[in-house]
């Protein structure tokens, strides 16, 4: 391609690549000496010339970065920032890991500036410059991770002194410790400025969505609408094959106004016979006996009560997120959830213009996912091949966003993208299961999520069990 010098276009920068400059300086120079100078790869002038184009060439390229700095979908780091800060949402800042424990040892001994180990070889620093053993020989006090991020510790992990103190001898957690959030990566935070301007928007449901989404410690959430006047119910239920009954195990209520309707136990529709008592149901349809069933009654896409909005959240701080809510929900829509938070501020400027409110919403749940996948290994086969499969299920189950169903499909491709080469394949899958909760019914059917929870890939809530065909063949 001819050279042609730097541009800003209906696409954005252009700018030339290397050879086109190097070729642009080489036919200048001929012009001026003459096509006989000896312009050979190993000689001066050459070496001056790719030089030169060399440094044109970047100068080009970071001018063109400069100019996709100025759009949120391309810029990165610092300038990410400032467009950032420009909208109004600046990048969430990392934070550290924190757990409590207990240390034990002579009452009265004083330990100053402890740290303790976890199993992984993690430092925790104790909370306050020094803490004191109490009269009982056990003090519970707070620790801090050493290290920016996700630093995560199972209950009893906490278990070494790394700073020996007379008369300290043990420390343990006795719970989980609270996981850290890591520096916010630009894919994350530019998926946030997007969502983020909408907060101004003509929609206060999109306005409520942007503004949960902006709260420090915030990770995933959804706002859902019920705009017409059905009564809708969620949930978990126990069913029994004998009657055809339903049992409410948690959930918003199942009532007398469900008669008729359908209700969609593990995403299968049932038709609902005849209300029986608060939380007990039957339906026309034959059902099995099962435990904590997810269900829903509605229309599967507007959730909560009548003229309603169900935020669903995954962390963050409750104060925080329920002032978001408040600040941004419409007139008179009641907020649905099992997580209140009361007395939520009204507008200072305006007096007397509400009374405090309570403000509802539900905190994300987890649904433990079970994938039983058989495979027959083919030549090449390995170990390593194993733990690919297993950690790309796990990656697509992360994937899924709240109340996202785990296609049975998605599965096979997430499997199949543990072959390096897909023309040499080292495994055939002969056989995918799923199933939710404890225990899971298995099926090959894709598995519905309940709106207000999500399937994870933690190594905690999911159980991939491979099924291997004997040797390779």
């Amino acid at each position: 391609m001819a050279y042609s010098p730097p541009t800003i276009g209906p696409d954005g920068p252009s700018i030339p690549s290397y050879p086109d400059v190097l070729a642009y300086l080489i036919a200048q120079f001929q012009t001026v000496y003459g096509t006989t100078v000896d312009l050979s790869t190993s000689s001066p002038d050459r070496q001056d010339l790719s030089i030169r184009a060399l440094q044109f060439t970047a100068a080009c390229q970071f001018l063109q970065l400069v100019g996709l700095s100025f759009n949120p979908q391309t810029a990165m780091g610092a300038c990410l920032d400032l467009l950032g800060r420009l909208i109004g949402t600046p990048r969430k800042a990392a934070s550290n890991s924190t757990a409590r424990v207990v240390l034990t040892g002579s009452p009265g001994v004083v330990i100053t500036a402890g740290q303790v180990l976890d199993v992984n070889g993690q430092y925790w620093n104790l909370d306050g410059s020094s803490v004191t053993i109490g009269i009982s020989g056990s003090l519970s006090t707070g620790v801090t991770a050493q290290t920016i991020g996700t630093i995560t510790a199972n209950p009893g992990d906490i278990s070494i002194i790394a700073t020996p103190t007379a008369g300290w001898t043990g420390v343990t957690n006795p719970l989980a410790a609270s996981p850290g959030q890591p520096v916010e990566a630009d894919s994350t935070y530019r998926a946030r400025l997007l969502i983020s301007q909408t907060k101004p928007s003509i929609s206060l449901r999109a306005g409520t969505a942007a503004a949960i989404a902006a709260v420090p410690g915030v990770t995933r959430s959804v706002v859902y609408e019920n705009p017409q006047g059905y009564t809708c119910s969620f949930g978990f239920v126990d069913t029994r094959s004998a009657g055809n009954h339903i049992w409410q195990v948690t959930g918003y209520p199942l009532d007398a106004t469900m008669a008729g309707k359908t209700i969609y136990l593990n995403g299968i529709p049932f038709t609902i016979a005849s209300y029986v008592a608060p939380g007990e149901l039957t339906t026309t349809e034959a059902l099995t006996d099962e435990d904590n069933v997810p269900f829903y009654v509605g229309d599967g896409n507007d959730f909560g009560p009548e003229h309603s909005i169900t935020c669903v959240v995954e962390g963050g701080a409750e104060a925080a997120i329920a002032q978001a809510i408040y600040d941004n929900r419409g007139i008179g829509c009641y907020v649905n959830g099992s997580t209140e938070v009361p007395d939520v501020d009204v507008v200072p400027a305006v007096p007397h213009s509400s009374a405090p409110t309570t403000i509802r919403y539900n905190v994300l749940g987890y649904v433990p996912i079970y994938v039983n996948l058989e495979v027959q290994p083919l030549k090449g086969w390995t170990t390593a091949v194993e733990d690919a499969i297993i950690a790309g299920i796990v990656s697509y189950l992360n994937s899924l966003g709240i109340g996202e169903s785990v296609i049975l499909s998605e599965l096979y491709g997430a499997a199949l993208a543990a072959r390096p080469n897909p023309d040499q394949p080292l495994f055939s899958i002969r056989g995918i299961t799923i199933g939710a909760g404890s225990p899971p019914t298995m099926g090959s059917e894709d598995l519905p999520v309940d709106y207000d929870v999500a399937p994870m890939g933690e190594a905690d809530l999911v159980t991939v069990i491979l099924t291997t065909g004997g040797s390779p063949v």
